[in-house]
């Protein structure tokens, strides 16, 4: 068992879905409370908090997001549970001071993932983080994300691009040449599959920063690997164009981040959108 300092609250007026992830973090060794949006207020009137984690389901109920403003404002990291076509209340989430967000549907190990997130690393001033693993969670969070740009379109490009090199050659090891063979023999997302599946990768996770300020959108994305020295990728190389890939990075700049900045010897890396106006 956790120590009490893995305590939890699920705050939600959906009693099933608190119930769900009460029955995947419980085996984990979190001491998980279930509370409606009416009973997380009074205890917070009261001063009684005691947890050290918040999930809060905005989906059920709009008192639940109501509460968002009281919960950070105790400095607990809120982690919030939205639907992927609720853009709006994303965007608001954002600017209110969520540190993380779970999209449904969820799957056990990507709540676990926000909940070992650093308190003060899933605090940013405008926004919240994002985990993701799959190539699938790369096509839904870019096309989610980028709709809060002006042009969603090569956004979503951009971030896909980014995100799934954090994927397969930060968290995944897969080297330039392994994916050649890879793409070559047209055994590539086959291969990306099931090494996300093997035991060695299975609790793997990056993560996609979302800050909203009043004048720009910025995205940060983190893997867990070696890093890289991303030098070569930053503009198209002649030399490199009958290769399958190799050409994302460069894409990525050109479509939505001409100022790409990496981080952390090329575990993390940054791209900002300006707001029209």
């Amino acid at each position: 068992m956790r120590s009490t300092a893995s305590r939890v609250w699920l705050v939600g007026d959906d009693p099933q879905m608190t119930a769900v992830l009460e029955g995947w973090l419980a085996p984990a060794g979190y001491a998980c409370q279930r509370l409606s949006s009416a009973e997380a207020a009074s205890r917070l009137a009261a001063g009684k908090l005691g947890v050290e984690r918040v999930i809060l389901d905005a989906c059920s109920h709009a008192a639940g997001f109501d509460l968002l403003p009281q919960l950070r404002a105790t400095g607990v990291p809120v982690t919030m549970l939205v639907e992927a076509e609720d853009l709006p209340m994303i965007e608001t989430s954002l600017r209110s001071g969520a540190s993380g967000f779970l999209v449904k549907p969820v799957e056990p190990r990507t709540v676990l993932a926000a909940l070992g997130l650093p308190g003060g690393e899933a605090a940013p001033q405008w926004g919240g983080y994002f985990p993701f693993r799959t190539l699938e969670d790369v096509a839904g969070l870019s096309q989610l994300v980028a709709g809060l740009c002006p042009d969603p379109a090569s956004v979503q490009i951009a971030l896909s691009e980014l995100m799934i090199n954090a994927i397969e050659h930060g968290n995944l090891g897969l080297g330039f040449d392994r994916k050649c063979a890879l793409m070559a023999a047209g055994a590539w997302r086959n291969e990306v599959e099931r090494l996300l599946g093997s035991p060695e990768h299975a609790a793997g996770f990056a993560l996609l920063r979302v800050e909203c300020r009043p004048r720009e959108i910025r995205f940060l994305i983190r893997d867990q690997g070696q890093g890289f020295d991303p030098a070569p990728y930053l503009n198209l190389n002649p030399t490199r164009s009958v290769e399958p890939h190799g050409r994302g990075i460069a894409i990525a700049r050109m479509l939505a981040f001409p100022d790409l900045v990496f981080l952390d010897g090329g575990r993390c890396v940054e791209g900002v959108v300006r707001r029209k106006g």
